[in-house]
């Protein structure tokens, strides 16, 4: 089953929680075709949710920002809400 684009999003915002991590890892953690990932990397940097950060003259590092961190939780509580969203009703009734 493929995975949205929402989807593919947040897993990387995922893997990128802990630390900062080369483009090699987050392929390999997000598994995912490159070029996929490379585009939705391009398009979280462009809107200011991860950022890249120079390791040395050859190595780029991604991390979450403040702003993709609050996207993640807001993201996720909204999931969380969705999934249990049948035992809300009961305590309604």
């Amino acid at each position: 089953m493929t995975r949205s684009k929402m989807e593919q999003y947040l897993s990387i915002l995922e893997a990128l929680v802990c630390r900062p991590l080369e483009f090699e890892v987050i392929l390999y953690q997000v598994d995912q075709e490159w070029p996929i990932i490379k585009k939705h990397l391009d398009f979280l940097v462009s809107n200011g949710l991860v950022e890249k950060l120079p390791l040395d003259a050859r190595r780029i590092v991604y991390a979450i920002t403040d702003r993709g961190s609050l996207v993640l939780k807001g993201l996720r509580g909204q999931e969380y809400l969705e999934e249990h969203e049948h035992l809300l009703l009961v305590y309604e009734e």
